[in-house]
């Protein structure tokens, strides 16, 4: 100090105070601010000791769990701070209602019922985003806040959320998980009870996801009924064997291990259009609880690179699709039988700005992304496809396409069992029962595990025809059916508009068909005059 005087003297006495008196206050007040500094830290760290900590992300399954757990909440219906809004299905699939949605007055209304041609929507309340909730879960008190995603991509919704985070105080960054306790027992406690209740509402539902070539990520697309395997009527014993060849390769995989054979296994369903191909592996899929993976080969941005990435990130468990295999690398050429699936000549130069849409994948890359070293184990690979004699050798062959199913048109056999599909039956000598005492009745294994109707009467009255008639009646569809000419999805049109009237079907059948054959007569006719004309255009 007394060095500082005698430099500061010369400046005269009080400046020299003015400026002591200065440096004392920065020292005192950047000693203050430290300690502040230092005990607010010492203060959280403190706190945070007590919290516990996680994250859930909308892009992945958790984040779905707690949503569809905090749907049932009361206290998630009590929020003073929501949205109106009438959406019915969430994210998941499922129907989030809470315990603050408005219902209608009149609880004996059948809520299905139409009203000038539409369904009755229901008005619900949803918690607003960035609003805090309290919920008190097995002694804790448990802080929930529901946060709006500020990168903003993905297909169009209204709201990208993605976290949601449990805080037993306020929190304004985004997704912090915490709870008050010592350990993470009752974030698992939480987790786990959120899964079971999840799996349970959507057992009976198929998740579909679709690649998203712009990002090399899959997105979730809905969610579909599950469709029982005994809708599926194909030849005597191909049902059976694909199931049981899925659920084998499913529980194999250590059997492929100790043999050193990759995990997987694939499935090429060749024929015609509209015989069930894609039916079948819809009802595959919920047989066995598995979601669907559907790639589009053909779909612009489809790259190698990308096809890869989005192979590594297929799940273990799922059914992963590739649709109509023969047009991946035929864009804008016609399905149909006489195309060689390629496009012509006349029309290359003229397409080529219509086909080059950024597409670049190669046949290489699609089978290194099959079964290359970065391809993924444990799904089961569909294919399908109408013309089979279009795929390249090496895509077809054993390894990759390990089991081959030929689907034609539909078959006297087929046609009988698609309609005792279409209309019920009793037992002959019994009277009609109640839809109680229908329900105790012994169903088909197929049918067990898809959730009753919910609608309390149907807006149309099926006929109930006793076992014999209808078996008589079947009998008499199929015969009047040609073998291997008609394909399954124009019988169920046919059937579609005759769903209520069993006899008069039958009856009007064989007209029917005489009407399907002309109007197929006419247009190989018209396409055959199109032809000629493109033809004669060529030819000036």
């Amino acid at each position: 100090m007394d060095a500082l005087k005698s430099m500061l003297s010369p400046l005269g006495v009080g400046s020299a105070n003015a400026i002591q008196d200065t440096l004392k206050l920065v020292v005192i007040g950047g000693t203050v601010e430290t300690a502040r500094r230092a005990s607010a830290g010492a203060w959280h760290t403190f706190l945070d000791s007590f919290f516990l900590t996680a994250h859930f992300s909308q892009e992945d399954y958790p984040y779905d769990w707690l949503m569809h757990w905090l749907s049932k909440q009361p206290a998630w219906g009590r929020s003073r701070e929501f949205e109106i809004t009438t959406r019915t299905v969430g994210r998941n699939g499922l129907t989030q209602s809470t315990t603050g949605d408005l219902d209608e007055e009149d609880e004996d209304e059948d809520e299905d019922a139409l009203v000038h041609g539409r369904r009755k929507r229901k008005v619900a309340f949803m918690p607003s985003i960035d609003t805090t909730h309290t919920i008190y879960y097995r002694g804790h008190w448990l802080r929930i806040t529901r946060t709006k995603r500020y990168p903003d991509y993905g297909h169009g919704s209204a709201l990208k959320i993605r976290p949601v985070f449990l805080t037993s105080v306020p929190s304004t960054y985004l997704s912090p998980c915490s709870v008050i306790a010592r350990n993470n027992d009752i974030l698992k406690k939480l987790v786990l009870e959120a899964k079971r209740e999840y799996e349970k509402d959507a057992e009976h539902r198929v998740h579909i996801f679709m690649a998203d070539t712009t990002y090399g990520c899959w997105r979730w697309n809905g969610a579909r009924q599950k469709r029982p395997m005994s809708s599926i009527v194909l030849q005597p014993g191909v049902k059976d064997m694909l199931l049981a060849d899925c659920k084998d390769f499913l529980c194999s995989e250590d059997w492929y291990a100790e043999r050193g054979i990759p995990f997987r296994r694939g499935y090429l369903l060749h024929g015609v259009p509209g015989s069930g191909k894609t039916s079948l592996i819809h009802s595959l899929a919920g047989e066995l609880g598995l979601d669907i993976y559907v790639v589009s080969l053909s779909s612009k941005g489809m790259s190698d690179n990308t096809l890869t990435t989005l192979m590594g990130h297929v799940p273990s468990r799922c059914i992963l699709l590739l649709e109509d295999l023969d047009a991946a690398f035929t864009r804008s050429v016609s399905r149909d039988a006489s195309s060689t699936g390629a496009p012509t000549a006349s029309n290359t130069t003229s397409t080529t700005t219509e086909t080059n849409d950024g597409s670049t994948l190669s046949l290489s890359g699609l089978l290194n992304s099959l079964d290359g070293v970065a391809a993924a184990e444990g799904r089961l690979l569909f294919a399908t496809t109408n013309h089979i004699e279009r795929l390249d050798p090496a895509l077809s062959r054993p390894g990759r396409m390990d089991v081959w199913v030929n689907f034609t048109h539909a078959t006297k056999w087929q046609a009988e069992g698609i309609f005792k599909c279409f209309f019920p039956s009793k037992p002959a000598g019994a009277t009609t029962a109640s839809p109680s005492e229908e329900s105790s009745e012994d169903v088909d294994s197929s049918q067990k595990n898809l959730p009753l109707p919910k609608r309390k009467a149907p807006s149309h009255t099926i006929p109930v025809l006793n076992e014999t008639e209808i078996s008589e009646l079947a009998k008499r569809f199929a015969d009047a059916i040609p073998e291997n000419e008609l394909s399954v999805a124009a019988l169920q049109g046919y059937l579609l508009k005759n769903k209520v009237r069993p006899r008069e079907c039958v009856d009007e059948v064989a007209q029917w068909v005489i009407e399907e054959r002309e109007t197929r007569e006419k247009l190989k006719k018209e396409k055959a005059e199109v032809c000629m004309i493109q033809y004669l255009r060529d030819l000036c």
